[in-house]
């Protein structure tokens, strides 16, 4: 077994048990699939990899039986096609706006380019950040209102960096990266190493953490 075949997971042989496009472990399979064919396209015999350095075609890992028609990630439904051979094999533009290249944890659901795990983090992280900005209201001596009224203070915020997150989730979470240390760095001036700290990081860390989760495993990459 090579170092690449010993990566891959069974269990992602079936596209119904990861979200997108490919399976996380698309890196170790199309390498695989690349050093079993000798980096030798299938269907025109080009050559790339070690026989032909840089000057070798792009290679690609193609599907024999494609995903909508029942097709499986396994090895022996996949082969080496060049750049030109894996185009003629689409009746579509792979090379559009569509496409997708073969590099790992590259995942696509829907226009919103967000699996329903993404879609779920960035709502989670809405709502937190939607308390937490009711939160400084109250702390500035905001009264409570009815439970309506209360429900719309929440709510606004938590749709605009819903739909924000959604949008550029790598920009939102790394503002929010930078608030939250900010405020981290804030607090410690203020009090110390005390357990006001670590109520600050209860409160303001855990929607960073499940961006940073959200966007690492490829379940929200944002609207293109």
């Amino acid at each position: 077994m090579t170092q690449y075949e010993s990566q891959i997971s069974l269990r992602y042989d079936d596209p119904e048990n990861y979200s997108g496009r490919n399976p996380p472990d698309w890196e170790a399979r199309r390498k695989t699939v690349y050093r079993r064919d000798d980096w030798t396209c299938q269907n025109c015999g080009r050559k790339s990899g070690p026989h032909a350095g840089d000057d070798g075609e792009r290679l690609h890992a193609h599907h024999i039986v494609a995903h909508a028609d029942g097709g499986l990630n396994r090895l022996s439904n996949l082969e080496t096609l060049c750049d030109p051979c894996h185009q003629n094999s689409h009746e579509h533009d792979i090379f559009g706006d569509d496409w997708i290249s073969d590099g790992p944890k590259v995942y696509t659901i829907g226009s919103v380019r967000a699996s329903l795990r993404g879609v779920l983090a960035a709502l989670i992280m809405s709502v937190w950040i939607g308390l937490f900005v009711r939160l400084i209201a109250y702390g500035e001596g905001t009264q409570l209102d009815s439970l309506e009224d209360e429900a719309v203070w929440i709510g606004i915020p938590t749709v605009m960096v819903l739909v924000f997150l959604l949008l550029k989730p790598r920009f939102a979470t790394m503002v929010l990266g930078l608030g939250a240390a900010g405020l981290t760095v804030l607090m410690v001036q203020g009090f110390g190493l005390g357990p006001e700290l670590l109520v600050l990081a209860v409160i303001v860390w855990p929607p960073v953490l499940i961006g940073i989760w959200a966007i690492w495993r490829g379940h929200l990459q944002g609207i293109r």
